[in-house]
């Protein structure tokens, strides 16, 4: 890229200075005049520990949320911040909220008392397809933060995708189906074990899905059935203590109140493609809001045209990467060897500068 500096919004360039610059790598992107992502750095001698590295993320919470909302991603690289307390020091400094994980499918550990979760468990060999982290759920984070404790010896790269480039492409692919989903959004079927399954990329338990601790198996479905009935999620109990559930009707297209770009913001082409297991079938994974079918070879095309979209940065121990989750789709590609990806989530906060 020939100067980088011309695609920094100005909340960006606020928080390069004598101690962050700002680095240009060769998969970047530009998306509507702004890079995509932006991957900040401390210089030469800069930021050596987490003590300084926490002071700095305290300093320009505000404006590092702005520009996530500008570039849609932040990826840190050469930050010392040393595993999960760290991690989640630098997302407390910036005054990001605390939110629970209620509602997602993935498969993830406990790593700290508060807010540091595993990324997605599901087995290496499976890649996990693009999706808005919990999309499927009234009132989905609006940031997702990862980091690399211990990185892949091959793969195992979390792509990110800008989800209004992906509503131009799925809207070029089919304006009527496009069109359709505006207007009557979708609904998610998924059939849950009773206790977490690792071996599926969207084995997580009701029990975990929903936070019931309740030991009792009378007063455990009591409280499931309380958080389904207050998502206006369906439901059915199974054989086995399984729970098949349908979602309240969402929106499959959103305008972000922020930038008023509309985004492709649903699990529709992860559900169809990925969500798939010994009890579930992804092609009945998702259904249009009216109930009717969803067109299979749209959301399969808008799968290729996600893959020619993406950006996939190879983790390195210590990288971090912010994702503004009304804007930014993530992934992950298949690995091998060991690999340990750190998650937490939060809700969209405004910003005092409009």
């Amino acid at each position: 890229m020939s100067d980088i500096n011309q695609y920094l919004s100005e909340a960006s360039r606020e928080l390069l200075s004598d101690r962050v610059e700002a680095l240009d790598l060769e998969m970047l992107r530009v998306v509507d005049g702004a890079i995509f992502p932006l991957v900040l750095s401390p210089r030469e001698g800069e930021l050596t520990d987490p003590t300084e590295c926490h002071a700095w993320f305290a300093a320009h919470g505000e404006t590092l949320r702005e520009a996530l909302r500008d570039h849609g991603t932040i990826f840190f690289r050469g930050f010392s911040l040393r595993g999960a307390e760290d991690f989640e020091g630098a997302i407390d400094q910036a005054q990001f909220k605390e939110m629970p994980y209620v509602g997602g499918a993935a498969p993830r550990a406990v790593v700290t008392a508060r807010r540091i979760l595993t990324a997605n468990e599901s087995p290496p060999d499976q890649p996990i397809p693009f999706h808005h982290e919990m999309a499927q759920v009234p009132n989905p984070p609006g940031y997702v933060f990862f980091y690399c404790e211990i990185a892949p010896e091959e793969g195992g790269s979390t792509p990110i995708v800008h989800s209004h480039r992906v509503y131009q492409r799925f809207r070029a692919i089919n304006e009527d189906f496009c069109q359709k989903l505006e207007e009557v959004g979708v609904r998610y079927v998924r059939v849950m074990p009773s206790e977490d399954d690792p071996t599926s990329p969207i084995g997580r338990s009701w029990r975990a899905t929903f936070q019931v601790s309740a030991e009792d198996a009378v007063e455990a479905r009591r409280i499931a059935e309380q958080k389904m009935k207050e998502a206006g999620t369906e439901w059915r109990w199974l054989e086995g203590d399984e729970l098949h559930t349908i979602t309240a009707t969402v929106p499959a297209i959103r305008v972000d109140p922020r930038t008023q770009k509309s985004t492709f913001f649903n699990s529709a082409v992860a559900a169809y493609t990925g969500w798939a297991d010994q009890r579930n079938d992804p092609t009945r994974a998702v259904r249009c809001g009216d109930d009717s079918p969803v067109d299979g070879e749209v959301l399969l095309a808008t799968a290729e045209a996600m893959k020619e979209e993406r950006v996939a940065i190879p983790w390195r121990e210590g990288d971090m990467m912010w994702i503004d989750n009304q804007l930014t789709m993530h992934s992950r590609q298949p690995y091998r060897g060991a690999r340990r990806i750190l998650a937490a989530i939060a809700p969209q906060q405004e910003l005092n500068r409009a």
